[in-house]
């Protein structure tokens, strides 16, 4: 398991192909695992350059953000679902290139998310079977206005220089929030049982100065009146027409009432912190589209990561405090659970003891039995002794061996059946 230190050492000292032969993975893997952990790789020709002597010194290994991985599992699952574009190094006579028009997080997926997973009625939303994609939950409809906002959002923050990317849910402090579909965003449980809607497996966050900052989009929903027509068939009732003229049917209709998907998006920052809740969003409204509140978007996302270094401390000193009062708990639990075990042990130690005593008394009791009864029957006669004699043989085979040592050797002591735990004291 490579951290990124020498993951990054590994790539510059010898060609990507060679390095993922021994990791037993394809070159390209390999690349998107770089990009992943934000680990800089040698471009095209460098090696070439290098034997002649003309390479340039590779470039530093930044820091690792926060939240993000420090080490790869060879033959574990990429963080990055695309490989980010390759940015060359900026030299002095040459001119600032233009940016990509697709970021690498979007690239792809319209497809994945099309990928679904059944959808019963016209107003659900997508459920695509990858979840290792961007934070968007919408309907098909909204798809793709979805996608494109997303991307220029995306770009409009990588050139303010901050970075986007996905994250796991199990890095310490970090979790994803949820905030619903409803036209008014409601703090929702991060794992409620009961909602079936999809949810990403990774967190999608912008990196502000070493702080992350939660984004999510989502597709706003409104309760609608729908009409049933038939065939299994609901229509909105405001674009519903009764069947006219000779042709009119008559068939079974009802209304009912649905959360259906508006094509309004809702962009939502949050703070990931487990124990931080703040939260912002900005919503379509009638003709207002982000699309067109772009820059205004970006700036308040930049304000909003402005406030959360101190809301980050507070909420790591809250945890820290968490954490010690459970350690706490746990330990009295331990102690407690020891003590039960070594008088449990203790009790059951001496059960067993008592009945392998009774045990011997009664072959004690059977023992002298028989004693006494070899001797009265030396006292007979002759004649009567040989089957008296007899049936004493077939009573000692029936009670068998009066040894007593078999059930002492089988007697387990009280630290043989549990071994006691020491605790050291509270400083």
């Amino acid at each position: 398991m490579p951290t990124r230190e020498e993951l990054y050492t590994a790539v510059w000292t010898e060609p990507l192909r060679k390095l993922a032969e021994r990791f037993q993975v394809s070159d390209s893997y390999l690349a998107r695992v770089c990009d992943s952990l934000n680990i800089p790789r040698p471009e095209a020709g460098y090696w070439a350059k290098k034997d002649a002597g003309k390479a340039s010194s590779p470039p530093a290994l930044p820091p690792a953000s926060a939240g993000e991985p420090t080490e790869w599992h060879p033959g574990g699952s990429v963080l990055v679902r695309r490989s980010m574009p390759r940015v060359k190094p900026a030299r002095e006579s040459e001119l600032p290139k233009e940016r990509p028009k697709t970021h690498g997080l979007i690239q792809g997926a319209m497809g994945d998310f099309l990928k679904t997973r059944r959808l019963d009625n016209w107003w659900d939303y997508l459920r695509p079977y990858r979840r290792n994609l961007v934070d968007i939950t919408v309907s098909e409809a909204g798809l793709k206005d979805a996608l494109t906002f997303a991307n220029a959002l995306f770009l409009a923050i990588e050139a303010k220089g901050h970075r986007v990317s996905l994250i796991d849910h199990d890095y310490g402090a970090w979790r994803r929030r949820a905030f619903g579909t409803g036209e008014n965003p409601i703090q929702q449980e991060e794992y409620n049982s009961s909602d079936r809607s999809w949810a990403p497996g990774r967190l999608t966050v912008v990196h502000i100065d070493g702080h992350m900052v939660g984004l999510a989009l989502v597709e706003v929903a409104t309760p609608s009146l729908l009409r049933y027509v038939g065939n299994s068939t609901y229509v909105r009732d405001a674009d519903y027409i009764a069947p006219k003229g000779r042709f009119r049917q008559t068939i079974d209709t009802w209304t009912t009432t649905q959360n259906c998907p508006t094509g309004r998006l809702r962009l939502v920052a949050y703070a990931p912190h487990r124990r931080v809740e703040l939260a912002e969003h900005w919503q379509e409204n009638g003709k207002s589209r982000l699309l067109a509140r772009l820059p205004e978007i970006v700036t308040g996302i930049e304000v909003f990561g402005a406030r959360m270094p101190a809301l980050v401390a507070e909420g790591d000193a809250q945890l820290e405090r968490e954490r010690r009062q459970y350690e706490a708990e746990e330990r009295q639990r331990a102690i407690r659970e020891n003590e039960r075990r070594i008088e449990e042990s203790t009790k059951q130690s001496q059960e067993q003891l008592d009945a392998i005593i009774r045990h011997w008394a009664e072959i004690k009791a059977r023992a002298e039995f028989l004693e006494r009864l070899e001797q009265d029957i030396a006292c007979l006669p002759e004649s009567e002794r040989a089957p008296l004699e007899a049936r004493l043989g077939l009573a000692r085979e029936l009670i068998g061996t009066t040894d007593p040592m078999p059930q002492f050797r089988a007697w387990r002591s009280p630290t043989e059946r549990y071994i006691p735990r020491h605790f050291e004291e509270d400083e």
